[in-house]
């Protein structure tokens, strides 16, 4: 991933205009309500960027810990005061130095895509978790892929677009026939243009229970049993 100063800090501004606190609030109850979290669970966020999202789960009463490779990033993370050092771990997905079981649950939150070798990191992930591993993903098969905004664009650009049944042949091939014994689900939200979606939001709570493939951004979730 190829970080620049500027399209991160726009990125993160993003997030305070009407349109991204609308997705950003989306992607976080579909995590909310996929994961069904409980307080003081152990959570692993793998490319955890800036911090929001660590920032945000230790609001929820979790400890969280993240990944993530690029050291710009981390020190980004660093600077943020709820954050502390050892809540960040700069390393690859696909080698996390963690034992098995070490977390309860393991979340990416869009950005499994930039994996250089996806089967390798599903399966860390997989071996890190005791409980679930989540994959929040940006939907190649989106009915608003059109309509992304440019600041998120940027950000994602070296991500690899993912489709849901994409995703499954990567856990079948991560987990070489342990998926027998989890339970796989897949739900979407965002179905409406971002930019207009929280207007229109109601619509978009429809779409969301018809749960068809096409919302712009994906949970797959796999549950240990």
């Amino acid at each position: 991933m190829v970080v620049e100063r500027d399209i991160v800090s726009n990125y993160e501004r993003w997030f305070l205009t009407p349109a991204g606190m609308y997705t950003d609030d989306k992607e976080k109850e579909l995590l909310i309500n996929t994961i069904r979290f409980k307080r003081g669970e152990r959570v692993l966020e793998i490319g955890c960027g800036t911090g929001r999202n660590l920032e945000y789960l230790s609001d929820l009463g979790l400890v969280s810990v993240g990944v993530e490779p690029v050291e710009e990033l981390i020190k980004k993370a660093r600077q943020k005061s709820t954050i502390k050092n050892d809540q960040l771990i700069r390393c690859s997905y696909e080698k996390l130095p963690l034992g098995d079981n070490s977390f309860d649950n393991v979340i990416f939150m869009n950005t499994f895509g930039f994996a250089g070798d996806k089967t390798a990191a599903l399966r860390e992930a997989f071996r890190v978790a005791s409980k679930k591993v989540a994959i929040g993903f940006l939907n190649r098969n989106s009915l608003a892929k059109l309509f992304k905004v440019k600041e998120r664009r940027a950000v994602y650009n070296d991500s690899a677009p993912l489709s849901g049944s994409e995703l499954l042949k990567i856990v079948k091939e991560a987990l070489a026939g342990r998926e027998k014994n989890c339970e796989i689900k897949l739900q979407y939200t965002l179905y409406l243009p971002i930019t207009i979606g929280y207007i229109f939001s109601l619509a978009d709570d429809l779409l969301e229970r018809l749960n068809l493939p096409l919302g712009d951004f994906g949970m797959l979730v796999i549950t240990k049993k």
